[in-house]
């Protein structure tokens, strides 16, 4: 697990999303170096990101559909 390459400002949307684990709102995406990514959504403009690294969740921040889904970091949930 890497979460120092997951910055401010990155651009989600480049992951790939897994189809065969994802379903509406709950959604996993290949990280950088394989990394596992889990995207929970809200049916309006908020995402909620963890990086998932040995069965632990670990939080990242959200992304919002009305800036072009950008990451930004916080150290807990907000939403």
């Amino acid at each position: 697990m890497n979460k120092v390459k997951y910055i401010e400002g990155l651009q989600m949307e480049q992951f790939k999303r897994i189809e065969e684990i994802s379903h509406y709102n709950y959604n996993y995406y290949v990280g950088f170096e394989k990394d596992l990514l889990f995207g929970k959504s809200d049916d309006d403009n908020t995402t909620e990101w963890w990086l998932i690294s040995s069965g632990n969740f670990h939080y990242l921040g959200e992304s919002y559909t009305s800036e072009n889904d950008l990451l930004h970091l916080f150290d807990k949930p907000c939403t």
